[in-house]
């Protein structure tokens, strides 16, 4: 019976790919269709989402739901599913999976990108319902370093790309001049306020938790020199201070 599953499961796995790239090829040719015969003028704003676990991608995700034209696809997704969108807004956005970080240096130039980031001891502190049952704290050094660098990889293979990245400490300060700052770059238009969306995420009591609490800290202060020194790089990039005993 176990091997009736295996095999059964096998045979799933290797037909799922000839079955998206066929459902893929449909859909650009409506896509050619609609804008050589429907008169379509221009092709849709691909935008994707990226950056660490618990670093703002849900909260940038609902802040894009708030662009006139925008389609936001609700779930997380490799960035080859804003070519398997089907939409007739002219705005699409899709976040990253948990191993998005592992292709983002090939994420194709005319795709835009978000890159979300976050002090990064409230990242290493924070947990999540999906993993509370198996650790303390939802993002592992291993895998904050392997986001970090899969930022670096992508901004070596592609130095000339520009990239908008979003601090989660503004997004919960200034929401509004965050969806500005984004609309301005990818030339969209606000529907609605972020922060007068009843259905946003903000919430201020989840900044700096860890200087507050002796378990976070000390787990903190156990982390390797060489994994804090990355750390610091890090920081001083994207404007965040790190604790005296951390910089020793």
């Amino acid at each position: 019976m176990d091997v009736a599953r295996k095999s059964e499961a096998f045979l799933r796995k290797a037909i799922r790919r000839p079955i998206r790239e066929v459902r893929r090829l449909a859909l650009d040719v409506k896509r050619l269709w609609r804008l050589w015969f429907a008169g379509r003028s221009a092709p849709c704003r691909k935008i994707f989402i990226a950056g660490c676990a618990r670093s703002g991608t849900t909260l940038t995700q609902r802040l894009m739901g708030c662009f006139e034209d925008t389609f936001v696809h609700r779930a997380e997704a490799k960035y080859t599913q804003l070519d398997m969108l089907d939409r007739s807004e002219s705005n699409l956005v899709v976040k990253r999976t948990d191993r998005g970080h592992m292709h983002l240096a090939k994420l194709p130039a005319a795709i835009g990108l978000i890159y979300c980031v976050r002090h990064p001891f409230d990242v290493l502190t924070s947990s999540h319902p999906e993993s509370r049952a198996e650790r303390r704290f939802h993002v592992t050094s291993e895998r904050w370093l392997a986001e970090y660098e899969a930022l670096l990889r992508l901004r070596k293979a592609q130095p000339e790309r520009a990239i908008v990245y979003v601090r989660y400490e503004d997004m919960i300060a200034r929401p509004d001049e965050v969806q500005e700052r984004i609309a301005r770059a990818f030339d969209l238009r606000p529907r609605i306020r972020f922060s007068e969306d009843a259905g946003n995420l903000i919430r201020a009591t989840s900044l700096k938790k860890w200087e507050r609490n002796e378990e976070y800290l000390a787990y903190l202060k156990a982390l390797p020199a060489a994994f804090l020194a990355r750390l610091r790089g890090f920081c001083d990039e994207f404007g965040y201070d790190m604790p005296e005993w951390a910089n020793a």
